[in-house]
């Protein structure tokens, strides 16, 4: 009889035990599929951002596979060419640039500016060997850049949709739609087809490199694509109000001036 008493005890531990776990998976379901829920509902709730499920996967494809197999390697080897040869580079892009600046610079009143940026044009130009010396540098005339992206956004224009160019970046409608304007400026529109794409070829490995000494905080963020894209808003408020942004919230978090300023 006791032998009898005991295995209905033992019977009726185990039916309560496995209810017990039963129920609690139930609930641990119920949990997940309310995070889900919420994730769901939250995921996309950046009004800045109405395309990301398709930014977040030309992120990925921009930065696992046309970064890492590409444009990072010849970031690197960009940079163990001799410092002037860099500069070079460098110097030979912008230049050609300069025009577009100017005009920028006209157009949101900065005449003195605009006169710079001329002035700079004419004299790396010809002085400087078609811009690969920047002597207008030595002479006091320091580079005023400005974009049309930037003269919209001094105009009141707002950025609409943040996309995610594969191969290109981060980018809006506004920045987008002002890049194609700057490229239409003398000298950018003389320029043939296979010469527009080595210039932006150039600029795009160099300015990889000038992000080198901060790639590191995209790969320990939390999560990168949102990382890049708040540092990318935040560069091209930075950019449009000179340097002088209005004050953003208190959670808001904090990017380093450095890595704002090339962010381009």
């Amino acid at each position: 009889m006791v032998k009898v008493q005991k295995l209905w005890l033992v019977v009726v531990l185990s039916l309560f035990v496995t209810a017990c776990a039963s129920n609690h998976t139930e609930q641990q379901k119920q949990a997940n599929v309310e995070v889900s829920d919420e994730y769901v509902e939250n995921e996309y709730s950046d009004e800045r951002d109405p395309l990301e499920s398709f930014n977040r996967v030309m992120w990925d494809f921009n930065w696992n596979v046309l970064d890492k197999h590409i444009l990072r390697p010849l970031a690197v080897g960009f940079l163990k060419m001799p410092e002037p040869a860099q500069d070079g580079v460098r110097n030979f892009v912008t230049n050609l640039e300069e025009p577009g600046y100017a005009i920028n610079n006209l157009l949101q009143g900065k005449v003195t500016d605009s006169g710079v940026s001329v002035g700079r044009f004419v004299v790396n130009s010809t002085v400087g060997l078609l811009g690969i010396f920047d002597v207008a540098q030595h002479v006091g005339l320091e580079r005023k850049k400005e974009s049309f992206g930037e003269t919209l956004g001094v105009a009141g224009v707002g950025n609409g949709p943040y996309v995610m160019v594969p191969g290109y970046g981060p980018t809006t409608v506004r920045d987008a739609s002002g890049d194609f304007v700057d490229g239409q400026f003398f000298p950018l529109v003389l320029l043939t087809l296979p010469e527009t794409l080595l210039k932006t070829g150039l600029k795009a490995i160099y300015s990889r490199a000038d992000l080198m000494p901060q790639e590191n905080m995209i790969e320990q963020s939390t999560d990168s694509y949102v990382f890049v894209k708040s540092a990318y808003f935040q560069s091209q408020e930075y950019k449009v109000h000179d340097g002088n942004p209005p004050l953003e919230d208190e959670d808001d978090e904090d990017f380093d001036e450095e890595f704002l300023d090339e962010i381009d």
